[in-house]
């Protein structure tokens, strides 16, 4: 692992797992078995910085030619990592009326992490609905279907998600960018641990499809 001294923002010795994500990032996806055997198999808590993706400035439309570009990404991804993508997942690709924002989910997975510590959760349940359901995770009334499946009090998450504005939304990528450039994060899935005032970044690549690689990994490193 490369590691960097930072300025300390954890005044423990604990080790924290820091994940930069976005939920429309198919490699996120890959790496879910992943994040699901550290959420259960060890103490360590996980730290969630959204990248956004796809934001009002960087907008992405459906349609046959984003389907065509990322088929084959998906189709590694799968063969890697053994994850589902559904078959209407893959036809929404060509939908030309779908909008991919990461921006909202991103905003529910903040307000899960702020209300119960359960954004971890909520992550992997956007994933399992984007991919697998094929249902549109940029859709706020979609985002508040999910969250209300997982038991939070819908009418406080609602309230508190309205509160979430695009200033700080962007306040939060424009950090999760900064901590990229400390630990030289190359895009998403970005892992690093923290320690000690120390960040070590994690060549997660190694690891996806290799759940008893990474569980004997993360019994040495957590």
């Amino acid at each position: 692992m490369a590691s960097i001294t930072r300025n300390p923002t954890n005044t423990h010795d604990q080790k924290t797992l820091h994940y930069v994500y976005d939920p429309l990032c198919g490699w996120c996806y890959g790496i879910a078995p992943l994040i699901d055997i550290v959420n259960h198999d060890s103490s360590c808590p996980i730290k969630l910085h959204g990248g956004g993706l796809f934001t009002p400035a960087r907008t992405v439309t459906g349609g046959q030619l984003w389907k065509d570009h990322v088929t084959p990404i998906d189709e590694r991804i799968s063969q890697l990592s053994g994850q589902l993508f559904s078959r209407q997942y893959q036809e929404n690709l060509g939908n030309t009326e779908m909008t991919l924002n990461s921006l909202l989910p991103i905003s529910a997975i903040i307000v899960a992490e702020e209300l119960e510590n359960r954004g971890v959760e909520l992550l992997k349940a956007l994933q399992i609905a984007y991919y697998q359901d094929g249902l549109n995770i940029s859709d706020k009334q979609m985002l508040l279907f999910i969250a209300h499946k997982l038991g939070f009090d819908i009418t406080l998450f609602s309230s508190l998600f309205k509160q979430v504005n695009e200033t700080q939304v962007a306040q939060h990528l424009q950090q999760t960018q900064q901590l990229m450039s400390q630990v030289n994060g190359r895009g998403f899935p970005t892992l690093f641990i923290e320690e000690n005032q120390t960040y070590h970044l994690i060549p997660i690549e190694k690891y996806i499809g290799d759940e008893n690689g990474w569980r004997q990994f993360i019994k040495e490193a957590l």
